[in-house]
């Protein structure tokens, strides 16, 4: 039974950053230390990993990260792929409140959305 599913975001931040938050390899151990938690990988063809090496790993592959409860990153995210109601994990740029990512932040801090961000 899966407790907590953890979803690797497709990169979608400009300039491409093929960089992913969890090697497959990483992935598969953080499944097999932590039975009731399950990580997922949205598909991507720019990752530095193929999603073959994932399928392989036994990380299963999605179109959507929509079911997941914990969505991890490393650069910002674009602000047409948040999610409402979503934990986020990803190095956001905005605790010295840099320009570029205002929008970011206010976007997180809607209460609408009810988005948490844990920001490294």
């Amino acid at each position: 039974m899966t407790d907590t599913k953890i979803g690797l975001i497709r990169k979608g931040k400009i300039p491409v950053d093929r960089r992913v938050p969890l090697t497959p390899a990483q992935a598969k151990r953080v499944m097999h230390r932590f039975p009731g938690v399950e990580v997922v990988a949205e598909r991507s063809d720019i990752r530095c990993y193929p999603d073959e090496e994932y399928g392989r790993e036994g990380i299963r592959l999605v179109d959507s990260l929509e079911d997941c409860d914990i969505i991890l990153g490393v650069k910002e995210v674009p602000l047409d792929v948040l999610l409402p109601e979503k934990t986020y994990f990803f190095f956001s740029h905005t605790i010295k409140k840099q320009p570029y990512n205002r929008k970011l932040l206010q976007e997180i801090l809607h209460m609408h959305k009810n988005i948490t961000l844990i920001r490294k």
